[in-house]
Parts: structure tokens; C-alpha cells; sequence
């Protein structure tokens, strides 16, 4: 193991917690990556979210997916200054990325890395050479990989909850709750970072985030309006089935305050909603 120190009341030399608490009683919404499964969720959702916003921003698809293994156990004191090298390195190397550490039930240590910007899967598996630790240090594995999905792997290098099938076809409500586990608290290294300008249109994580509350909340005061959800209904009839219902309720209550939405709404009305609305999209350019 690399360096031993103390570093937990409850030290078994395990980097995880075995049997971490639900939630604990608060009037305020649990937050933090270690305090209880409820904080990790929260945060996992929010991380989740900004990433495939700033996705959407960047108007175009995530590089690579990069999982770094450490073959070994280390300890927290070795982690973090680990860590931080690389990612200067990789920095040094031009890579834009979003990484997440875990740990799995062997107590051993790994990331997912989200590269950001265009490089040649030969550049990128350079660059790692050349950030990560000698093998003679720490023995370690890497793994380059293309995207697919990209709206998923948000979900995954995070664990978030999410619903999905297991490799035997068992639809869960929490597909990654078997291989979500939580750092110890206070181990002094951080869930997850960034390296480079990752976060699109020079915006923090925190004012993605902050967009993102006030999307969904214009979203949500949109489906109050009964004319909006008429003309949601009317356009579900329009498209059938070839767009999905919620991406229809969530792009035009997102825009119902906007003038060619309100255009498009006194229009129906003005034909009480039932002539057919082709020629309504025609005459306001909207389709």
C-alpha cells in the first residue's frame, strides 16, 4: 500500500463505507458526496444534469471516455497528490475533461474521465502516459473508448439513480445502486473535477447548475397554463408518434412566454383549436 497513515476514527483500512446512512433528519435538502446515500443522489443528479447541459452548449458530442484503473490499493495521503500531478499533466497536454473517482468493493481506486475537446484516441493514450504515475509507483490500466450513449454515460461515471435494464434484462428503478459506494468522510480528495475550460461558455458548474433550476422552472410554470398544454395536446396530435410526448411539453412550455409560442396560441384559439394546425405551423414558421 502506498503511505500508511491514520486517517478515520473507524479506520479498517477501507477507503469506503460499508453500511453508509440513508438520510438524517433536516429541514434543508442533503447535499455532499459522503454524509448520507440521500446527499450522494442529490449531487450525483446535479453533476448528471450540468453535464449533458454543457453538452447541449458545446453543440456537439463529448470526445472520449477514458476509465482509469489503479491495480492496487493506496492510501487517502497518496491519492490526492497523485491525482493532482496527473491532472496538471494532462493539462500540460492540452486535454479538456470532467473526471469522477471511485472506489470499488476491493478498496481500490479509479476514474472515468469526460474529454471535452477533439484529439486522436493515439494523442489522448499519450498524454495518459505521460500524466500517469510510473507503473513501477503504482500499477495501473487505462481504457479509451468512443461515447455511446452520451445523454447515459452522464448518469453512469456519477452513478446517479436512474431506471434502466440489468445485463439480464430486469428493469430497476436504480440501475447503478449495486455499484454506488461512498468514500469515507474527510479523507481530504475531492468527488470529482475538471481540467481545462470544460464547463461551456466560460460558466462554472455552479451557474450551469443555476440555469438549469431556472429552465425547469420556467418549464413547470408553462404546464400550469392551460393554453399551453392544449397546444402541446394539439401538436401531439400533429406529430403522432414520431416525437415523444415530453420533449413536445418540454420545449414549448420552456418557450410559452415567448412571442411566436403566444403567436401560435391566439391563432389556434382564434380557430378554436380544431382546424388543422399544418396550416397554423405554416403561416407562423414554427414546425
Amino acid at each position: 500500500m502506498k503511505t500508511t497513515s491514520p486517517y478515520c476514527s473507524d479506520d479498517n483500512g477501507k477507503l469506503f463505507q460499508a453500511n453508509p446512512v440513508f438520510s438524517k433528519p433536516s429541514q434543508f435538502k442533503a447535499k455532499g458526496w459522503t454524509e448520507t446515500v440521500e446527499g450522494y443522489l442529490n449531487e450525483a443528479k446535479k453533476w448528471a444534469m450540468c453535464i449533458n447541459r454543457n453538452r447541449i452548449l458545446m453543440k456537439r458530442p463529448y470526445a472520449w471516455v477514458v476509465h482509469l484503473n489503479l491495480n492496487e490499493e493506496v492510501s487517502p495521503d497518496y491519492v490526492a497528490p497523485m491525482w493532482n500531478k496527473v491532472t496538471r499533466k494532462l493539462n500540460r497536454k492540452g486535454v479538456v475533461c470532467l473526471w469522477v473517482r471511485e472506489v470499488n468493493r476491493y478498496n481500490k481506486v479509479h476514474y472515468h474521465t469526460i474529454v471535452k475537446n477533439r484529439i486522436s484516441a493515439d494523442a489522448l493514450k499519450e498524454a495518459i502516459e505521460y500524466a500517469m504515475p510510473p507503473r513501477s509507483e503504482v500499477m495501473w490500466r487505462k481504457r479509451v473508448e468512443p461515447i455511446k450513449p452520451q445523454w447515459h454515460l452522464a448518469y453512469y461515471v456519477v452513478k446517479a439513480k436512474i431506471k434502466g435494464r440489468t445485463k439480464k434484462g430486469k428493469l430497476v428503478s436504480d440501475l447503478y445502486a449495486p455499484k454506488r459506494l461512498l468514500f469515507k468522510p474527510n479523507l481530504r480528495f475531492k468527488k470529482a473535477g475538471t481540467v481545462g475550460d470544460f464547463w461551456e461558455q466560460g460558466k462554472s458548474k455552479t451557474k450551469l447548475w443555476h440555469d438549469i433550476i431556472d429552465t425547469e422552472k420556467r418549464i413547470a410554470e408553462g404546464l400550469e397554463n392551460g393554453d399551453v398544454r392544449r397546444l402541446i395536446d394539439h401538436v401531439h396530435g400533429m406529430l403522432g408518434e414520431s416525437v415523444p410526448r415530453k420533449r413536445i411539453e418540454r420545449g414549448l412550455a420552456n418557450w410559452s412566454s415567448e412571442p411566436p409560442v403566444q403567436d401560435w396560441i391566439d391563432r389556434l384559439i382564434a380557430v378554436n383549436w380544431d382546424d388543422d394546425p399544418w396550416i397554423i405551423t405554416q403561416e407562423t414558421g414554427s414546425s
